[in-house]
């Protein structure tokens, strides 16, 4: 008889064994993904300054927060804070026209986020406002909280 005549064999010889699924890729991505958003969790509080206590908005809020490569805040006593590092109103100038310079290089659009104290006057927002204009700012965000 010939070898390529016999019947077909569908079931390979180890077929008793029980299939596994393996769990070690799973609790690679899981352990990832948990990583991932511990870390950008801590990025988004550093940006927040909790002696700033913002505004409220009595318009419709926007559906979606819009992510900035900056974030001012500034605090009830007028002190400033960028990314969490305290900073004068003239090192804002410098460092905004730098990031300004870097988005332009990269093709992209300058965005800052501002998160102004509710108890601030709006001459200490204006000199930061004098500051975006001066530097070419594409987009200024303001930040405030809803209705409860």
């Amino acid at each position: 008889m010939n070898p390529d005549e016999g019947p077909l064999n569908f079931v390979p010889p180890d077929a008793d064994r029980s299939l596994g699924i393996p769990v070690a890729p799973l609790v690679d991505i899981v352990f990832l993904l948990i990583c991932f958003f511990t870390f950008t969790s801590q990025l988004i509080q550093i940006q927040k300054d909790a002696t700033v206590a913002l505004p409220l908005m009595k318009s419709p809020q926007a559906e979606q927060e819009v992510p900035a490569d900056f974030t001012v805040n500034l605090r009830p006593d007028g002190a400033l804070t960028v990314d969490g590092r305290p900073m004068s109103p003239a090192a804002l100038g410098p460092v905004l026209a730098g990031h300004v310079q870097q988005a332009r290089a990269a093709g992209q659009r300058a965005r800052v986020v501002i998160r102004a104290d509710h108890r601030q006057k709006f001459a200490r927002l204006d000199e930061i406002l004098e500051v975006c204009r001066r530097t070419g700012l594409a987009e200024v965000i303001f930040r405030a909280r809803g209705e409860e």
